[in-house]
């Protein structure tokens, strides 16, 4: 067995599985729940695989992944969220990993991991706003304000959920 590690942490079948298992949970999970995934105000459940990647960073591939199979398949915005969500995935999870590694307690790296997911959620607004209005800059704050309290609300409760999860299941490994 091969000692050295990938940089996206997917250096093995295992590891693969693993990253497109948790993909294609975000996809049935999100296109599911479609009614509340997508638009101003979106509770996108799905969102809780985000804390995974304090445990391991192949989770920042299976989730970016997600977020793109998702917006393919459901996303009324269309190439635009394809794009911006999948970009904005990517960056947020790359920061709470990043971040995680300064933060060594498992329920402070979620606690950090939901403000990031909140303040990117920036990108989404922007999107939104300019997709649909003319009056780019109240659109985009209110659309922030809304679609951060939806991602706060994922991510508060996906956090517990991955938390105790976490109890019973490596997901280290």
């Amino acid at each position: 067995m091969n000692s050295k590690k990938s940089f996206l942490g997917i250096d093995d079948t295992r590891s693969m599985v693993l990253a497109a298992l948790v993909a294609a949970l975000y996809v049935v999970l999100t296109t599911v729940l479609s009614a509340l995934s997508f638009g101003p105000f979106q509770v996108r459940l799905s969102e809780m695989f985000n804390h995974l990647v304090v445990f391991n960073k192949r989770y920042i591939v299976a989730v970016t992944l997600g977020v793109f199979i998702s917006n393919i398949i459901a996303s009324p915005f269309g190439f635009l969220d394809i794009v911006t969500g999948t970009v904005q995935t990517l960056l947020a999870l790359l920061v709470m990993y990043w971040l995680s590694k300064f933060v060594h307690n498992r329920i402070a790296q979620m606690a950090v991991n939901t403000v990031v997911a909140v303040f990117f959620m920036c990108m989404i607004a922007w999107e939104i706003a300019i997709v649909g209005s003319a009056a780019f800059w109240p659109t985009f704050w209110a659309n922030w304000l809304s679609i951060g309290w939806g991602e706060l609300v994922s991510m508060v409760v996906g956090g517990v959920v991955v938390y105790f999860l976490s109890l019973a299941i490596d997901f280290t490994k």
